[in-house]
C-alpha cells in the first residue's frame, strides 16, 4: 500500500509544484503509476524508473537555470543564463534560451541508463545461474 500512497503523493506534489519545481516529481510518480503491476519484475520494472530518473538528472543539469540581463548605455540588453553544468546561453535583447539542450541530454542519459540497468540485470541473473548450476 506504501508503494502506491507515495508514487500517487509524488504525482500529486508534482502537478500542485507544476511550474517550479514539479515537474520530475511528477514524472516519477507517473512512472511509478504505470510500472507498479511490474514492481515485482526487475528486469520489466527498474530500466524505465532509473531512465526517468536519468532524464530529470540530465535535463536539470543542462536547463537554463537562472539569467542576469544587463543594460549597456544606449539601450542595447544582454541576458546571460547559466545552468548547474557551468554552460552559459546569451543574447540581445529579450532572450529566452532554448530548451532542447536539456531534453536532448536528458534523453540521451535516459538511454544509456535504460541500457546499463539492462546489462546489469541480465549479467546479474546469468551469474547467479552459473553459481546454482551443479
Amino acid at each position: 500500500m506504501g508503494y502506491w500512497i507515495t508514487s500517487l503523493g509524488l504525482i500529486a506534489f508534482g502537478f500542485v509544484g507544476m511550474f517550479s519545481i514539479g515537474r520530475p516529481f511528477f514524472l516519477v510518480g507517473l512512472a511509478m503509476l504505470v510500472l507498479g503491476p511490474a514492481r515485482r519484475h526487475a528486469m520489466i520494472f527498474w530500466p524505465p524508473l532509473l531512465a526517468v530518473v536519468a532524464y530529470n538528472v540530465g535535463y536539470w543539469a543542462v536547463a537554463p537555470l537562472y539569467c542576469t540581463a544587463t543594460e549597456a548605455v544606449g539601450g542595447q540588453s544582454t541576458t546571460t543564463c547559466s545552468n548547474l553544468l557551468g554552460i552559459t546561453y546569451s543574447g540581445s535583447g529579450l532572450y529566452n534560451p532554448s530548451l532542447d539542450p536539456a531534453n536532448v541530454a536528458g534523453l540521451l542519459l535516459a538511454v544509456v541508463v535504460f541500457v546499463v540497468v539492462l546489462v546489469a540485470i541480465i549479467l546479474k541473473r546469468r551469474s547467479e545461474q552459473d553459481v546454482s548450476a551443479p
